[in-house]
């Protein structure tokens, strides 16, 4: 078996469907069948069973993913080693990002990183928060972006910091807010409970209309056409939006606060491409205040 075989394995086992795995490996369904042929035969063994779900594969083509899955990670660890010994820095770097951190501020971030060391790769996932921080735990990813506050047993910093607020297409009155249309839209529960447990403060009765969405993105461009208002981060004001903004703020008048982190292993700082990465984002951090 050879490296591409490896990652065949996981991604057949990943997709259950050969289609999906060879289009996720940028393969002819024929060729990848050809490979998985050619693994059963070298081990005499039946990799999966094809059923009306997809594949499912047996005893002994779970123990075969787990070494596949294996010799993927020392060969990995051997790369990562054999590039932090030099004095380059280059390599692949593993990120696991928030969605909206991702959309909105990551780009230009990467862009800024890979101008000053140009010989580095990037291998990014995205998600929701809990998908980040199993990433890391996994250690799928060197580094996690993470929206909120959240659990975490290793190293965070904080690298940007934004205002909640009421998004609108024109000025409007809070009392105004139950009888209006509300935008709303999924996100980070913790989020939720904050932009709740505002509601309920200033309300007794919930609004009176509203249009739920897929995301943040989709809810403010409704904002912007005059469908209603939405509450969310700062991070969603980009520099041609003309809306207006209502800070949310606690019962001592102070303004929520929604900040962005990055998590790690401590033991990660040992490779030079993690360690200039978290430098970065700190000190993009510092500029941008």
């Amino acid at each position: 078996m050879e490296k591409k075989d490896w990652l065949i394995l996981q991604a057949v086992y990943s997709e259950k469907n050969i289609t999906k795995a060879a289009e996720r490996l940028y393969m002819s369904q024929p060729t990848l069948t050809y490979r998985l042929q050619q693994i059963e035969k070298e081990f005499d063994i039946k990799l999966f069973l094809r059923g009306r779900r997809g594949v499912e594969f047996t005893e002994q083509g779970e123990l075969l993913v787990k070494y596949a899955s294996e010799m993927l990670r020392q060969r990995r660890e051997m790369e990562e080693n054999l590039w932090n010994s030099g004095e380059e820095i280059r390599g692949t770097l593993r990120l696991s990002v928030s969605r909206t951190f991702a959309f909105y501020r990551l780009p230009p971030i990467l862009k800024a990183f890979n101008d000053k060391f140009p010989k580095v790769d990037f291998n990014i996932h995205t998600g929701v928060n809990l998908d980040v921080i199993q990433a890391i735990f996994k250690q799928d990813a060197h580094i996690g972006i993470v929206r909120g506050d959240h659990h975490w047993p290793g190293k965070q910093s904080v690298i940007t910091e934004e205002y909640i607020s009421i998004l609108s297409q024109k000025k409007i009155e809070l009392k105004d807010l139950p009888s209006m249309r509300k935008i709303s839209f999924q996100t980070d529960p913790n989020l939720e409970m904050i932009m709740d447990t505002w509601w309920k403060t200033h309300f007794n009765e919930p609004p009176a209309n509203t249009l739920s969405v897929d995301n943040v993105e989709i809810a403010k461009r409704m904002v912007l056409n005059g469908l209603g208002y939405c509450i969310a981060p700062s991070i969603v004001l980009e520099e041609n939006d003309q809306l207006h903004t209502i800070y949310l703020e606690d019962a001592e008048g102070n303004p929520f606060i929604w900040k962005t982190r990055i998590l790690y292993r401590e033991d990660l700082l040992d490779l030079a491409i993690v360690k200039e990465f978290i430098d970065f984002l700190e000190d993009y951090h510092q500029a941008d205040q």
